[in-house]
């Protein structure tokens, strides 16, 4: 689907009973050009019958922050209270820009709705997410704000040592804002969520999802408790060891300790869980299904930012295509080492065909 074909899609999404001389008139084109684009819709599927009845469940809506990442990477161990050889790289980044970002790179229709700065950053982000497939059309640019962004600074061995984030402009995703795209939501196959939102945001969506699956990305410990009340609406979960313990209010003090955490969360009614132990691998569970331990795939670190968001981009491109679990979280792994392996938030290069490569080569 092309970017024309996208934008026609998203506005028919919202008044499925819209003239084609009003979409003409919206997108400054032909009715005749828009004719063309219904019909070729159409013959894709993407819309069926009269009225423009929408085909259900063939895209992905990520509601999540964007931002810029600003990293800086040190060539030697950090001399603290000094200047340090290094360089620093500013990428687009945000948690769900991330994921929609990995999910577009693995071939999803994919959608966005985030709050963004009217400046240089923003332009930037809305530029480059665009271009890597992502549909920014329900993107809010708030006028007189600050683009989010993300300053972190790495050691030697790609580990973060500390992070700070300016990311107010993301309160501005408010539930009357997110009323825009309730009919988006409404049609996606998946959405997915991450805990940067405001509460009352995350109530509305959880709220508002109706009958379609939820993913969500925790973020970070300090977020993770935002979604403890909404835990019965949420499909696939990918805490770490830490946002495990704070949501089920229960201490980890070994790996031993993990399957009675996932027992937890599926009694609160969350379907799968995907608990990240670090070097030890990933913990998975199935409500009524298959759990276990997969092991990490090794990989030289270049840079951790943004391989979480690679990982559950990774489990919904599973999930999507039937993978079993197992397999899900194992594409999620490959996706996640690619982007460790990269000092881009998004590694370019992440295809379906190479996380294949990366799989086979370590089966």
């Amino acid at each position: 689907m092309n970017y024309r074909e996208k934008q026609i899609l998203t506005i028919i999404r919202d008044n499925p009973f819209i003239q084609q001389n009003a979409i003409a008139d919206m997108l400054g084109i032909t009715r005749s050009s828009v004719a063309g684009y219904i019909m070729t819709l159409t013959q894709k599927g993407y819309i069926k019958g009269k009225g423009y009845l929408l085909s259900e469940n063939n895209h992905i809506v990520v509601v999540g922050s964007s931002n810029m990442d600003v990293t800086g990477y040190s060539n030697k161990k950090l001399v603290y209270g000094d200047s340090n050889p290094g360089k620093i790289r500013c990428t687009p980044g945000g948690v769900g820009r991330n994921i929609a970002e990995n999910l577009a790179l693995l071939d999803r229709d994919t959608y966005l709705i985030s709050t963004i700065g009217d400046d240089f950053y923003g332009a930037q982000l809305i530029e480059h997410t665009r271009k890597a497939g992502v549909n920014m059309d329900n993107c809010h640019i708030i006028k007189g704000d600050s683009t989010s962004t993300y300053l972190s600074l790495l050691d030697e061995s790609g580990e973060m040592l500390l992070a700070i984030n300016d990311m107010d402009i993301i309160d501005k995703l408010t539930p009357n804002l997110l009323k825009d795209s309730q009919q988006l939501i409404h049609h996606a196959k998946l959405l997915v969520i991450d805990c940067n939102l405001q509460e009352d945001a995350l109530a509305w969506l959880f709220s508002h999802a109706g009958s379609v699956p939820i993913f969500v990305d925790t973020v970070s410990a300090f977020k993770s408790h935002k979604i403890k009340d909404w835990l019965s609406h949420i499909h696939t979960l990918k805490p770490n060891r830490l946002e495990a313990e704070i949501l089920s209010g229960m201490k980890i003090h070994s790996n031993q300790d993990i399957p009675k955490i996932v027992d937890w969360f599926h009694e609160q009614g969350v379907k799968r869980i995907a608990i990240s132990v670090g070097a030890d691998g990933v913990y998975y569970s199935e409500i009524n299904g298959e759990r276990g331990w997969s092991v990490s795939i090794p990989t030289k670190i270049v840079s951790v930012t943004g391989a979480g968001d690679a990982m559950l981009a990774g489990l919904i491109h599973g999930y999507l295509d039937n993978m079993n679990f197992y397999e899900s979280i194992r594409f999620g792994q490959a996706c996640s080492s690619l982007t460790l392996s990269s000092e881009f938030t998004n590694n370019p290069n992440l295809s379906i065909n190479c996380v294949q490569n990366i799989l086979e080569s370590f089966s």
